[in-house]
């Protein structure tokens, strides 16, 4: 019977926003998504004390003390493999490694579930990517964070059997073999120093593929292809350089090969789904069963002809080139868009209701909740406290001719995290200036749920993004938002290499070594950091701020070293050949998409950490110090060197100096000026292909971390206090103007890169008729023009508190923390503190 599909937005779940729990049987819209939910497994860590964290005491904590173990059996499987093929080329050794892989992880389908696959060995499992980094796990499993993760044997074999093989031998081995300790000592040192710049350790991968390419295609023809140019090259051996052939050929074979091992893992699941059903007494789980195995045996490997095939062809297809071949993260797909011809197609023909299809949303988003994060070094691990995945998925946006792409798939994934009330996937809204009402509406209706979900996102700032960083118009139409806030484009290879950037950098930690370093004894120690001006000797914050470009330009040099040279090595000996079979032209080609990299966008980015401290800092400075001359230069350092101890009087003064987030012109010069002067220093460095430095603010759960490494600054803050919690974010509390103010101080920094801005809102601004006061706000952001990302918090301070307080009785409160949402009882005090000084903003 054919259906209408709903005008996008024109059905509400607002009411559903206002209830504890969505439904009498549970979160979920049916009793089986509620069934799913109840028994997920939450893979987050569960953080207490980061002090302890960042000193590596703390052991690793899940909610409800849930018993998460270490997944043994992705590392002990790879191991394997790479003992076998020693000696080959890389990318068949890699080919070879994800086969095995495919072949041999242990699989599982859940009761009830309708979309299956998992990239980890067990629903209570967490992978760890052992040829990526190794040394970290010896400690952290004998007497470390992990310790309570494995069972006796388990520790022994990871210990002496798979640490023992990847010593020397691990990517972030092979990378710090070839670097030069003398000429980027501080790359080693961490947050000993102002930078971290070893984002090759976590071996991070966000790819974005074409899923309507594929899904016209099916992986078998992508094999196929491979394989027709296999035999041309032969055919043509004469004719072609030996070196050419021979990449070309290593390249399609391990194509070929790592294909096939796509295939098989989504047999191997078609088989399990086959056999349960055989067991299977219910009649209707029975068919459930078979109707799943039927359409694992033909997707992803043929083209999907319906909404069910064309899910499970995305997830599993996620799953394993994503997940179980990489250490990946990230989502950037507008999933609203990749599924609406099939969700359409079935919904006019009569073959899915829109419940039905909201359900099946509900399962997939169930799958993505479960995955958890990558176990890596514990204290990276447990400082993303509460963070899972970050598979960021967008929605509504624009279509090629410009009109509004807003559709009721749209809605139903608004829907769909409203009904579970989980922090996974974070929704990312593609905001333009005619998106349709109705959905910007539906969308207000989850943000006063409170779990910080959507986040909004100018789409032509999107755009924007990617043509000043060189690509064509159509590249631009394809810019997606890929984790918290970082963009990526459809089809290319920005975020392909196994290092998401060049590294972190601590503007405050810099500026604190300009106020301890300054002057001719300064740098006794390290005679190679740049000499600067004893502060005492300035005359105003402007030289403070040409001391700190200079050492951030010193930085900045260290970390293009290690990355260009961690680049090499990737691309030698870390090929994907997976991903490049799924992506068209390293498949046309013959060339690794890790050499594809170096020919686009390599990506050279820093993220900057608590750059509006720093601003507020010299703000301060030249108010209180140089302008007024209430305090010396000279009682401000004893004052930070005591950590502000017996100054209180004085910290409350450079406390209440002008803030940035006011609308004020003296304190947003300062954020302006550091902000633009310090794009201008870094991009003055490019990578050996070209690419200049930049910017990215998507931080995560940085500031936290990265305060914790970080004496006091001259805006009041305390030794190892947080940041500012988003590149654009104002300092918690110090935004005393309203709302509109802050948007006023945001806007007058220019659109130069990504951005992180967060802002907390009492839930009374989404009630009754102040939801339209509030997507008039929304439109107030976009009109400003030159912010590309704010992000809400829907909670106020009596319920945060009550909930630190009792946690028992707010086992399902999320908040945004920075560029994700996390369930309250996962964090540290010290990250709810932080988020309770957030200011309560009204309309």
């Amino acid at each position: 019977m054919n259906q209408t599909i709903p005008e996008a937005g024109s059905i509400s779940f607002a009411e559903r926003t206002s209830k504890q729990v969505p439904y009498e049987w549970g979160f979920g819209s049916t009793p089986r998504t509620a069934a799913l939910r109840a028994a997920l497994n939450w893979k987050a860590a569960v953080v207490k004390d980061f002090e302890e964290v960042f000193l590596g005491l703390a052991k690793c904590e899940f909610r409800n003390g849930e018993s998460i173990r270490v997944d043994v059996d992705r590392a002990r499987l790879i191991t394997e493999s790479f003992r076998e093929t020693d000696g080959q080329p890389w990318a068949l050794r890699q080919a070879q490694a994800f086969a095995h892989l495919c072949g041999k992880l242990p699989i599982f389908i859940k009761a009830g579930e309708l979309v299956v696959g998992d990239r980890n060995g067990a629903p209570n499992k967490l992978r760890w990517h052992p040829e990526i980094s190794s040394d970290f796990m010896v400690d952290a499993v004998s007497t470390g964070s992990f310790s309570e993760m494995v069972s006796d044997a388990e520790r022994e074999e990871i210990v002496s059997e798979i640490c023992g093989f990847w010593h020397g031998r691990s990517v972030a081995d092979r990378i710090r073999a070839v670097l030069p300790r003398d000429l980027c000592v501080d790359v080693f040192e961490g947050l000993a120093t102002p930078i971290e710049a070893k984002l090759w350790e976590m071996g991070i991968v966000s790819q974005t593929h074409d899923y309507p390419a594929l899904f016209r295609e099916g992986v078998q023809a992508r094999i196929e292809t491979a394989e027709r140019k296999l035999k041309d090259l032969n055919e043509r051996a004469y004719e072609i350089p030996p070196a050419e052939f021979l990449e070309k050929k290593t390249n399609w074979e391990a194509m070929v090969l790592s294909g096939r091992g796509v295939l098989r893992f989504a047999q191997r699941y078609a088989e399990l789904a086959r056999s349960l059903a055989a067991d299977e007494v219910d009649d209707t789980r029975k068919r459930e069963l078979e109707e799943l195995a039927a359409t694992l045996d033909r997707v992803p490997a043929h083209p999907p002809r319906n909404f069910r095939e064309a899910v499970q062809f995305y997830w599993i297809t996620e799953v394993a080139v994503r997940f179980v071949a990489v250490n990946g993260i990230g989502g950037a797909q507008r999933i609203d868009q990749i599924l609406w011809p099939y969700y359409e197609a079935d919904m006019l023909a009569g073959r899915i209701t829109r419940s039905q299809a909201l359900e099946l949303i509900e399962c997939l988003f169930l799958k993505i909740q479960e995955l958890g994060i990558a176990l890596e070094w514990p204290v990276t691990f447990t400082g993303k406290a509460g963070g899972d995945v970050f598979f960021t998925l967008s929605i509504c946006g624009t279509k090629d001719d410009g009109s509004d792409a807003s559709n009721d798939l749209s809605c139903l994934a608004l829907e769909a995290l409203c009904n579970l009330h989980i922090n996974q996937p974070p929704i990312a809204i593609r905001y333009h200036r005619n998106i349709a009402p109705k959905v910007v509406e539906r969308a207000i209706d989850l943000l006063h749920l409170g779990m910080g979900h959507p986040s909004w996102f100018r789409e032509d700032l999107i755009e924007k993004w990617a043509l000043l960083r060189g690509y064509s118009p159509e590249d631009a139409k394809n810019a997606q938002v890929g984790g918290c806030v970082t963009n990526q484009i459809t089809n290319r290879y920005m975020l392909s290499s196994g290092t998401p950037g060049v590294g972190g950098m601590l503007l405050p930690k810099v500026l604190e070594e300009v106020l301890r370093e300054g002057g001719d004894a300064g740098n006794e120690d390290r005679p190679d950091k740049p000499w600067t001006k004893d502060p005492r000797e300035m005359r105003s914050a402007d030289e403070m701020l040409d001391a700190f470009l200079q050492r951030s330009l010193f930085y900045a040099k260290q970390m293009a070293l290690a990355w260009n040279l961690a680049q090499e090595v990737l691309m030698s000996t870390n090929p994907d050949p997976v991903n490049s079979l799924l992506l068209g032209e390293p498949l046309e080609r013959g060339v690794d998409l890790k050499k594809l990299h170096k020919e686009y966008d390599t990506y050279p980015t820093i993220f900057c950490l608590g750059l509006i401290t720093a601003a507020d800092s010299l703000a301060a400075v030249q108010k209180l110090v140089f302008d007024e001359q209430k305090y010396t230069m000279d009682e401000l350092l004893v004052a930070l060197g005591e950590d502000w101890e017996g100054n209180e009087a004085m910290r409350q003064d450079f406390l209440n100096a002008p803030k940035y987030g006011n609308d004020d012109d003296f304190a947003d010069a300062w954020a302006v000026k550091l902000a633009t002067q310090f794009e201008q220093t870094i991009s003055q460095v490019a990578d050996a292909w070209g690419y200049k430095l930049i910017s990215d603010g998507g931080t995560a759960a940085g500031y936290q971390t990265a305060g914790m490494a970080c004496g006091p600054t001259p805006d009041g803050r305390k030794a190892m206090a947080v940041f500012t919690d988003g590149s654009r974010s104002p300092t918690a509390g110090s935004d005393r103007n309203g709302p509109t103010a802050v948007l006023n101080s945001s806007a007058k920094i220019p659109f130069m890169h990504v951005e992180l801005f967060n802002q907390r809102f009492m839930p009374a601004c989404f009630e009754n008729g102040n939801k339209r006061l509030f997507a008039a706000y929304l439109q107030e952001w976009y009109e400003k023009g030159t912010i590309p990302h704010i992000q809400f918090n829907v909670v106020n301070d009596a319920v945060l508190r009550e909930a630190q307080e009792h946690p028992e009785n707010y086992q399902d409160l999320q908040v945004r923390v920075a560029g994700y949402s996390a369930f309250w009882i996962d964090l540290p005090k010290g990250t709810q503190d932080s988020i309770i000084a957030r200011t309560e903003h009204h309309l």
